[in-house]
């Protein structure tokens, strides 16, 4: 049996080398899904100790170990030992200081550490050079053992404690497998130091080494143990990390449902929700429940001064002073841009009303303090009441807004209680309508486009249409402008009929030209979505414009997708079986509900562009912006993010697999001809890097109102 050792311990090493390669192949695909920098490393560990068994093995065959020590294949299978040992511990410590810490070593420390082993592996190759094959390989498989052994209950160690704070038994199994395979090295190392100081031709010598490689084919079922041990607790623990992403994602969605995610403020959606329960509960009892909307004065001039991010602190400030000039019971939200709302319910009369609202304007009038800038600043706000003032809680937004622009045309910093004379505004709004229907006619109105990237290579993907109002009076009007009118009037079916048609005719000379797998992405306004026959008009225009149905995506909003949940999945249905791509655009500012997600058949997701501006600072947008991307991509979805205007924004959107982006950094909203040009010249765009220029610029375009997109000033910049 002793004559047959060597070759159990050659297939000891063999089936452990096998085992290994296994785990390895499992690291690395678990790297390519999730992208973290420890499984790319521990990887590389067992891809290096596969290396290390079967060189060792090789090294213990006796055809092998009968060759003179000066022959080129035991130097290059002991060479192939070394340098395969030693680089498992190099990565193998890599990678456990990333768990342990969280952080990454810096390519010093990195360059160091196997800079050393390195030098630890042709130390021990030259000082056991010339002695006989038994010497070499048992020095150098015991140092290597010993070091191994070190090294692997170390990071056992550093991985049970890391545990303790994160929990979760894929930890608990890898630790201490980490342990009990350091342990059996330190057992390999220790029987190699006893054999070390025997003389070579002593019958003892032999006997020892006979039980060393005894022992050694013995411990390999310890070993291989241990490293199934570990191969599960990683699969384990991968499976448990995804499960809690999965499930923070899922908290951190239904978060945006109901708070406004700069401020932390309630959303529109719970502000209306709180606000019909308090009308429930006063009805009858004699009792009010008062809304105030109040607005920043001047707010623009902040994002032009300061930049955008003193802006948003700005917000989150104001949203500080609201909760600590208001009652405990009373709801603040932020309804979108400056624009904040307040419930009071409970309010008995008039003079209750003003003198609370008096006393928010007095919170706000004190000076903030931006980054060491003392900013002074006021709001204006207007007041409406339940049930005076209507019974539905739009209506009391609705006037409470109206008010509150009465106070700003009395010269800002002031409040307004709504009266009915104040809707003589209407007339403006007529005359802007009329207009409106004439420029139908009179050819005025006009299409942008802006461009669509793919975030890692630049190739333009697609063009989104952005529709402009050349006014013969007010010049180039943007669609904040004018749609709200639209929308009221009921021309926003023409309207997106027209820019429906117009998009696709201009798209299919693109395609004649050389692009033909360039996307077109579309707006839709809630009334065409809500029409019976929009299914029926679609196809038309398709038919009309010859473009193929995959090359048109349409956008719709959450909010409008969830009005009517059950129509709208039979219109997007419908509008799938043409072959229309679906997008849901601005999401993360309406609903965000996860079920519209699984049920509706969506292709894109686009990321609405105040997470985007506020990706680097600490407000958590980093979080959602991830959340949503690693969301959307286990649903199959492609991701987009609209409002990119800064190059550290594109970068953490990249690397966090955001599939395309676009913005002002890339490109601002083209004419057709200039669109044109470029995807004709520059199909892919050179992916800029910022300069002190670009983002002045980018600061500048951003600084336009606040109630227009990023992407939508670009084009006026």
């Amino acid at each position: 049996m002793a004559a047959n050792l060597p070759l159990v311990a050659v297939a000891g090493y063999l089936a452990q080398a096998v085992f290994a390669i296994l785990i390895a192949a499992v690291l690395a695909s678990f790297h390519r899904h999730y992208r973290r920098d420890f499984l790319r490393h521990w990887a590389f560990s067992w891809w290096a100790f596969a290396c290390f068994l079967l060189a060792a093995g090789a090294a213990r065959l006796p055809a092998v170990r009968n060759l003179p020590p000066a022959s080129w294949l035991p130097l290059a299978i002991f060479l192939a030992s070394l340098v395969g040992g030693y680089c498992q511990i190099g990565w193998l410590l890599l990678g456990t200081y990333e768990v342990a810490t969280g952080g990454t070593l810096s390519r010093r420390r990195g360059r160091f550490l196997f800079g050393g082993l390195a030098l630890l592996a042709i130390a021990t190759a030259a000082a056991t050079a010339m002695a006989a094959p038994e010497r070499q390989l048992l020095a150098r498989s015991g140092l290597q053992a010993l070091i191994a052994g070190l090294a692997f209950a170390a990071a056992g160690v550093a991985v049970l404690r890391a545990s303790r704070q994160t929990g979760g038994l894929g930890r608990q199994l890898v630790g201490g497998a980490f342990v009990l395979y350091g342990l059996e090295r330190l057992q390999h190392a220790a029987m190699a130091a006893a054999l070390g100081p025997r003389p070579l031709l002593d019958a003892g010598w032999v006997t020892a080494l006979g039980r060393y490689e005894s022992a050694g084919a013995y411990l390999a079922p310890l070993a291989f143990m241990a490293q199934a041990v570990m191969g599960i607790g990683m699969v384990i623990w991968l499976l448990e990390e995804e499960r809690l992403r999965a499930f923070r994602a899922a908290e951190q969605i239904a978060h945006l449902a109901y708070y406004d995610a700069l401020t932390e403020l309630a959303n529109r959606n719970l502000f209306h929700e709180h606000l019909r329960l308090a009308m429930a509960r006063t009805a009858g009892t004699g009792l009010g429940v008062a809304v105030f909307v109040l607005d920043l004065d001047r707010f623009k001039g902040i994002n032009d001064s300061l930049g955008h991010r003193r802006g948003d602190e700005m917000l989150r400030l104001v949203g500080d002073r609201l909760r600590s000039s208001l009652r405990p019971g009373d709801t603040i939200a932020r309804l979108g841009g400056d624009e904040f709302a307040v419930l009071l319910p409970a309010v008995g009369g008039e003079r209750d009303m003003v003198r609370l609202g008096e006393k928010v304007l007095d919170s706000l009038r004190r000076p903030f303090n931006l980054d060491g800038h003392e900013i002074v600043s006021t709001a204006s706000l207007g007041i409406s009441r339940f049930p005076e003032y209507g019974a539905e809680a739009e209506e009391l937004l609705k006037k409470a807004d109206v008010a509150m622009y009465q106070a700003k045309s009395l010269g800002r910093d002031g409040l307004q209680l709504y009266a009915a004379a104040m809707d003589a505004h209407a007339l403006e709004r007529l005359s802007l309508e009329n207009d409106l229907r004439r420029a139908l006619a009179n050819d005025e109105l006009l299409l942008f486009y802006q461009p669509m990237l793919d975030a890692e290579s630049g190739r333009v993907e697609g063009v989104e249409a952005l529709l402009r109002w050349q006014h013969p009076v007010h010049g180039l009007l943007m669609p904040a402008d004018f749609l709200w009118i639209a929308e009221m009037s009921g021309l926003s079916n023409p309207l997106d009929m027209w820019v429906l048609g117009s998009a696709c005719r201009q798209l299919r000379s693109w395609h004649d030209l050389g692009v033909p797998q360039l996307r077109l992405a579309v707006n839709l306004s809630a009334r065409p979505f809500q029409r019976p026959d929009l299914i029926e008009r679609v196809k038309d225009v398709l038919w009309e414009t010859g473009v193929s149905s995959s090359c048109l995506e349409l956008e719709i909003t959450e909010t409008l997708a969830m009005q009517n949940a059950e129509e709208s999945l039979g219109v997007l249905r419908g509008l799938k079986e043409l072959g229309v791509r679906i997008a849901i655009d601005d999401f993360g500012t309406g609903y965000s509900s996860l079920s519209y997600l699984r049920n509706f058949p969506i292709d894109t997701l686009k990321i609405d562009a105040s997470f985007i501006r506020s990706l680097t600072d600490d407000s958590g947008s980093f979080e959602i912006a991830s959340a949503v991307i690693a969301l959307a991509h286990s649903l199959d979805i492609r991701v987009v993010a609209e409002g990119v205007e800064k190059e550290p924004q594109w970068r953490l959107l990249r690397d966090q697999g955001c599939d395309e982006v676009q913005g002002y950094f890339f490109c601002a909203p083209l004419t057709a001809a200039d669109c044109q040009r470029l995807i004709l010249e520059r199909p892919q765009v050179a992916l800029p890097i910022a300069t002190a220029a670009d983002s002045d610029a980018a600061d500048s375009a951003d600084s336009a109102d606040s109630d227009t997109e990023p992407g939508e000033r670009a084009a006026l910049g």
